[in-house]
């Protein structure tokens, strides 16, 4: 595929547009565990459960449909499932809003390859997957009706950055969904155990509250099970400002 804007040439292979073709991510330990070929084999039925029995008291499967329902998409009709793994989210999506575009954005090639191997049936017709980096997104300001990110948040190397990208590319009134690992208080210490060793990430709940009310995004919905916290976040009017912000903060860098 070839950048109307640039005329740079993207390659399109194992179902997802690739606009990252030379870029070796670095990832954390945790990252690295998650995108190795035997864990991308038993991610669903194995290691989400997991790790949910220790984040949460709900269920996987419950959160799926709760974040879907959160972010109504029904009445979006653009949505981007940010570090969309195996597209779990994308797929759930889908199904619900079948008006709805759906995009799936992860810098994970075998997470995405892994993806679009799920996402072949027809009910999927309005879903593609891309990959790319969430600190910098090649989408224009206002691009999104709602943006979702579920248990990646807290693994981002720079989570300012990247909640910065995600109010940028949402359009005001739209829906930030995310379910993500914070505490009000001090970590058990499992959590920080996992954080030292395998840089697993989480949030101080307060400081995360800080950053996306500095990002004009207000919380209209907030749901927390132990480490695990769901969150609806809308995106004021006069957010347009701060878009224009962050546009010249990103072309300077």
């Amino acid at each position: 595929m070839v950048c109307s804007g640039c005329n740079v040439e993207y390659p399109i292979g194992k179902g997802y547009l690739n606009l990252y073709p030379d870029y070796q991510e670095s990832v954390t330990p945790i990252q690295h565990l998650c995108q190795s070929a035997p864990m991308i084999a038993i991610y669903d039925k194995i290691w989400r459960p997991f790790g949910y029995f220790f984040t949460s008291s709900r269920s996987f499967p419950e959160d799926l449909d709760r974040i879907t329902e959160l972010m109504d998409p029904e009445q979006c009709q653009t949505v981007l499932d940010l570090a969309c793994g195996p597209g779990n989210f994308t797929r759930n999506i889908a199904r619900y809003g079948k008006e709805t575009k759906v995009v799936g954005f992860d810098l994970a090639d075998r997470m995405l390859e892994r993806a679009a191997e799920l996402s072949t049936a027809p009910e999927y017709s309005n879903v593609c997957f891309m990959r790319g980096n969430a600190l910098e997104m090649p989408f224009e300001s206002e691009s999104f009706d709602a943006v979702i990110c579920c248990a990646a948040l807290q693994l981002f190397t720079n989570y300012d950055r990247a909640l910065s990208e995600i109010a940028r590319v949402l359009k005001p009134g739209g829906a930030f969904v995310c379910q993500t690992i914070a505490t009000e208080d001090t970590p058990p210490l499992w959590l920080r155990m996992a954080d030292q060793i395998m840089k697993f990430g989480y949030f101080k709940m307060r400081d995360l509250k800080a950053q996306l009310d500095r990002l004009e995004l207000d919380i209209t919905v907030e749901e927390s099970s132990k480490v695990s916290y769901i969150f609806r976040a809308v995106k004021r009017e006069s957010a347009r400002i701060l878009d224009a912000e962050l546009e010249t903060a990103s072309s300077q860098r």
